[in-house]
C-alpha cells in the first residue's frame, strides 16, 4: 500500500460516493475557471460543500484529484467510442456514415472536459505522470482505431493499416479538438462534413 492509499479512502457508501463526486465536480469547475495552479484544496473543499479535512480523507492533494479526473476522462472517452460503434456493421456499413458517427461520439465525450483542456495541455508538459497517462491514452486510441479499420476488411484500401490508424487518429483528434476547444470562423458542421469526406476518400479509394 502506497502513501496515497494509506492516507485516503475509497468510498463504498452512498454518502461517501456523493462526497467524492462533489469534490471532483468542484475541482473541474475551479480548474476550468481559475486554472490548476491558481486553485487550492481549501477552495475546492468550500466549492464542494465539505470541510478541508473531509477533502483530505479522499485525496492527498489537488494533483491527485486532477489525475483522478484524467482517469475518468480516458475511461469515458473509450466507453463512448465503443458504445457508438457497437452496432456498426463494418463489412457492409457506409464509410461516411461510420465516420460521422465516430466524430459525433468523440465530440460528445469531450463536452464535460472542455474547461480543463488548457490545464491538460499545461500539465502534460510539466508533470511526468500526467504525460504518461495521456501518452497511454493515445496508444490505446491508436490501437483501437487500428482494430476498427481492420474490421473493414476489403473496404479498406490501404497497404499499411498501422500507419493509416495513426493518420486517422491524428486527423480526427486534431479536428475534434479544434471544434471542441477553439473558436472557429467555419461552422462545426462544415468541418465535420469535410473531415468525414476526407477520411472516407482516403480509406476507400
Amino acid at each position: 500500500m502506497n502513501e496515497t492509499e494509506d492516507k485516503t479512502r475509497t468510498p463504498r457508501q452512498d454518502r461517501g460516493i456523493k462526497t467524492k463526486e462533489a469534490i471532483l465536480q468542484a475541482s473541474m469547475k475551479l480548474f476550468a475557471e481559475k486554472g490548476y495552479y491558481q486553485t487550492n484544496t481549501k477552495q475546492i473543499a468550500a466549492a464542494a460543500g465539505v470541510s478541508t479535512g473531509s477533502f483530505y480523507s479522499y485525496y492527498l492533494d489537488k494533483r491527485a484529484v486532477f489525475i483522478d479526473i484524467l482517469h475518468i476522462y480516458n475511461q469515458a472517452l473509450l466507453a463512448r467510442i465503443d458504445a457508438a460503434l457497437a452496432d456498426v456493421d463494418f463489412q457492409t456499413g457506409d464509410t461516411r456514415q461510420l465516420m460521422a458517427h465516430l466524430v459525433d461520439a468523440l465530440l460528445q465525450s469531450h463536452e464535460p472536459f472542455v474547461g480543463i483542456h488548457k490545464e491538460l495541455s499545461i500539465l502534460y508538459l510539466s508533470d511526468d505522470e500526467i504525460k504518461q497517462l495521456m501518452d497511454e491514452q493515445y496508444e490505446i486510441g491508436r490501437r483501437q482505431t487500428l482494430a476498427y479499420l481492420r474490421m473493414g476488411g476489403d473496404e479498406l484500401k490501404t497497404d499499411d493499416p498501422e500507419a493509416a490508424a495513426v493518420i486517422v487518429y491524428e486527423a480526427v483528434g486534431a479536428v475534434i479538438d479544434s471544434i471542441a476547444f477553439s473558436k472557429q470562423r467555419i461552422a462545426p458542421d462544415r468541418l465535420k462534413r469535410q473531415l468525414v469526406e476526407m477520411l472516407a476518400k482516403y480509406l476507400t479509394t
